[in-house]
Formats: C-alpha cells, structure tokens, sequence
C-alpha cells in the first residue's frame, strides 16, 4: 500500500471530500484516511507540523498499514532564487539543517549513526517525476532540508544551510529518516509556497498563496495515486 504524510490539512483545501470512498480510522492519536483508487487503496495522513509528528504519522502508516511506499507531499519555501511560486521541488536528497554534533566527528548536520543525507529513491522518483512532467509548474531537483523553525529571509543566516539546498521545510528529512530504519521506500514532491527573495515576508506569502499552492498539492495528490495504482495493475 502506498503512503502519502502531508503535514497540514489547510495545504490541501477540500481534498478529503473530494475523494470517494473515503474511510477514516485513528490511530495513534492520528486519523488515518483510506481512499479508494481503481479498487486499490492508499493512505492519507495529515501528521500536524514538525519531525516529531512527521516521524511518528509515518512510523504509524508503515506499522498499522503495512505500506511499502511513502510519499511527503507538501509546501517548502525555495532558498534558491531561479525558484517561482508553485514550482515543483523533487529532492534527490534530504537532510537537517539544524543539527549540530561536530564536536563527536560528525558533519554539520548530521544525527550520530546516521547517514550526512538520506537519498531519494531513484526508480520510485521516476514514477513520480513521469507522473508532473505535463504539470505546467517547473519541476527542480536537488537537495531540501528540514529543520523546525519558519525560514525567513531575516533568519536564514542563523542555520547553517548548506549552499547547494534549494528548498526548506520542516518534515522531509524526519520522514525520510523513518523510512530509511523501516526499508520503506520515500519521495517527497514540494510545492513552493513562499521564497527568501520575493518582497513579502514568508510568514505572509505562505497564508496569502495558500490556496494557489493548495489547489496543486491536490492535484498532486490524485494525479499521483491514480498513475502508481494503475502502473501497478499493469505489470
């Protein structure tokens, strides 16, 4: 069965009762939703915001649902500045960019025992990538990083964030992680919401884009379940 961890219902405007058969179950204090696709199922959990929440909703699907693959669909903020508003994120690889233990010989940035970025399924990327070609939306690849603070042009220069990172949010990389333990196969597709180069503040562009950003994620969300479903089907 296939996952999808958005962090925020407010980022996917009226999905739910979009969907048919939609059956909701809680678990783990969370409510897991099952959707019903060409007779196949997946599973939609809305995990709240943070790696903590992120880490446990995933952990939740892999164990009570059994699915082999994860997908984090979700607004980022693009660090980068050929990056537009509503452009298409897929990161090749994720990591933190809050962590710091050099002083034990490990890169900045990286959880002991931990790999310095946790790096995207190939194949299943493909699948998802041939899935938004026809997406009008500019399609970016390169590194997000996750961190639990609201990235602003003000404060970026309080983290140590990586030169080559094109995108920030504040799940990917604890999904990522999760995965990584648990042999679960993961891909995050990121719709920009808001950018450290555009006039208006962060905070204010993500509320005021939230519906343009929304209505993609939505898309997204069922271009990308119906296509994997059938895919599957055919083989």
């Amino acid at each position: 069965m296939i996952g999808f961890v958005i962090a925020l219902e407010s980022e996917t405007p009226n999905l739910l009762s979009s969907l048919n058969d939609v059956h909701t179950s809680k678990v783990n204090n969370f409510d897991i939703h099952i959707a019903n696709f060409l007779n196949e199922y997946v599973c939609l959990v809305y995990s709240g915001v943070g790696k903590v929440n992120a880490a446990n909703a995933t952990l939740t699907l892999i164990n009570h649902f059994k699915v082999n693959k994860i997908i984090n669909i979700g607004s980022c903020g693009a660090i980068a500045s050929n990056i537009g508003l509503c452009d298409i994120i897929l990161p090749n690889v994720i990591s933190y960019y809050d962590v710091d233990v050099t002083a034990f010989g490990y890169e900045k940035n990286q959880l002991p025992k931990e790999p310095a970025t946790y790096v995207i399924d190939k194949v299943f990327a493909e699948e998802v990538e041939n899935v938004l070609k026809l997406y009008p939306s500019a399609i970016n690849h390169g590194k997000v990083v996750t961190g639990e603070t609201f990235i602003n042009r003000k404060n970026i220069a309080n983290f140590a964030i990586d030169e080559k990172a094109i995108g920030v949010d504040m799940e990917g990389a604890a999904i990522a992680q999760t995965c990584h333990h648990n042999n679960v196969k993961f891909v995050a597709i990121k719709v920009v919401s808001d950018s450290i180069f555009h006039t208006t503040s962060n905070e204010d562009a993500w509320k005021d884009n939230m519906k343009l950003f929304g209505n993609v994620i939505n898309k997204i969300f069922a271009d990308v379940a119906y296509t994997l479903i059938y895919n599957q089907q055919s083989r």
